[in-house]
């Protein structure tokens, strides 16, 4: 399968601190890969200069667009970007923060109506399309703001710690949307901090001091709980549970939903 976004070499510095060297990654076409990270760990700057926040010049490739000067406008459209800040819309209301990167993109009026009336449908946000934003709890302004970035059918998916802001319930509901549209199609890439988010992914990374430092399955990093913990990530309740339990002989398995648990122990 052929990579759709590929960094070659990354190398950035400000003043004479070193943050990436020599950093490369590859996700292909289909994905769905999960970065996790504590704080500190790169992954904002990162995402910053994945989006082009920060400029470089032929680092990263998307679609096979090399991302310089030249090719940024045609680099960003194949990108959807998700980040946790819930305060930076521009308008009042939903349709309209939905309509804007559409409009910039030189969609049509039409074409417009069609891709809201789409993406309303099927994240169940029909019933606030007129709803001033203010109005919204935090949790459902995390969820326009993933919706926001899938508006124009972007082939990467960027979350920048997304969920944060989410309660269960949504959280729940937008992962399994996302992994539909993970199996139609899209790319995802999902950076985070919150492991209760990465169990979809079909590859798992963890970013730490500027570096991939572990690659793998989540069973395999999961397993690594020590890891995980001395570099400052928080293991899920289910999944510590599972842990102790298992080395307790109690569980033959990492389960990583409540009722699965409960069914398993009650057997």
């Amino acid at each position: 399968m052929a990579s759709l976004l590929t960094i070659n070499n990354l190398n950035y510095q400000v003043d004479n601190q070193i943050f990436f060297k020599n950093f490369s990654l590859k996700i292909e076409t289909k994905d769905y890969v999960s970065i996790i990270a504590p704080n500190g760990s790169g992954k904002t700057l990162l995402i910053k200069l994945i989006s082009a926040i920060i400029p470089t010049e032929d680092i990263f490739k998307l679609d096979g667009i090399s991302l310089n000067k030249k090719n940024i406008l045609k680099y960003l459209p194949n990108l959807g970007l998700a980040s946790n800040d819930i305060h930076g819309f521009l308008y009042k209301k939903v349709k309209d923060e939905l309509a804007y990167p559409l409009q910039n993109l030189g969609f049509s009026e039409h074409k417009i109506n069609k891709m809201i009336a789409k993406i309303s449908n099927n994240f169940q946000i029909t019933d606030i399309l007129d709803t001033n934003i203010n109005k919204l709890d935090n949790s459902k302004k995390a969820m326009l703001q993933i919706i926001i970035s899938l508006i124009h059918e972007p082939k990467l998916l960027v979350l920048d710690d997304a969920f944060n802001n989410m309660n269960i319930y949504d959280q729940e509901f937008m992962l399994k949307k996302l992994k539909e549209l993970n199996n139609q199609g899209l790319t995802i890439l999902n950076i985070t901090s919150k492991l209760d988010t990465i169990y979809d992914s079909n590859q798992i990374m963890v970013l730490n001091n500027f570096q991939i430092e572990k690659s793998g399955t989540l069973l395999e990093i999961i397993e690594d709980d020590n890891y995980l913990r001395k570099i400052g990530l928080e293991i899920p309740f289910i999944i510590d549970l599972s842990l102790k339990l298992k080395f307790y002989e109690l569980l033959d398995k990492i389960y990583f939903n409540l009722e699965e648990l409960e069914e398993s122990l009650w057997k």
